[in-house]
């Protein structure tokens, strides 16, 4: 009877050892499910998936604005565009802006730059050989399968002006939906 006892004693041990080995996989499990969480909370907008950087400048999303990041100052001609990591291909397409919003003319072409292998491009780099003039850009920046998209301002021989009137979000889904 002693040994079914002890048996018994052991039996229940081992479970209990079991269920607390159980308990911390659970609690490990919801702690990874808990990060996944705040990942998905802080999830990044699907037109700004990671970071671009002009002339120094981090670009950010302004508030009520999802279409695109924003550069706050103007940049020099020769600033230096950057991502976060390298790309096997970093492509760059600069799209003139209007003052009143209409995101180019119809026909003209965009400033083209293509890198390979590198996480940085300076604007005077474009396919033509023509560097950006003064005035505002939408850029589209393409790394890594995904897209960036960065409103900001060339500076003139001026220098640089104070505030940098970006489009309004109808302008912009108007210039696209055309």
């Amino acid at each position: 009877m002693k040994f079914i006892s002890q048996f018994s004693l052991l039996a229940i041990f081992s479970v209990c050892q079991l269920s607390a080995q159980d308990v911390a996989e659970k609690e490990s499990k919801k702690d990874a499910s808990e990060k996944v969480l705040e990942k998905v909370a802080e999830k990044r907008p699907m037109l700004y998936p990671f970071d671009v950087t002009i002339g120094g400048q981090k670009a950010v999303m302004q508030k009520g604005n999802i279409l695109f990041a924003v550069i706050e100052k103007p940049v020099k001609a020769d600033a230096l565009l950057e991502i976060e990591k390298a790309a096997p291909m970093l492509i760059v397409n600069a799209f003139a802006v209007k003052e009143n919003g209409a995101v180019m003319e119809p026909g003209a072409q965009p400033a083209v730059y293509f890198v390979k292998e590198k996480n940085a491009v300076k604007l005077t780099e474009t396919m033509d050989g023509k560097p950006l003039k003064p005035g505002r850009y939408l850029v589209n920046v393409v790394a890594n399968g995904t897209t960036s998209r960065v409103v900001f301002e060339v500076e003139g021989a001026e220098g640089a002006k104070k505030d940098l009137k970006v489009p309004s979000v109808k302008q912009v889904y108007d210039f696209l939906t055309k």
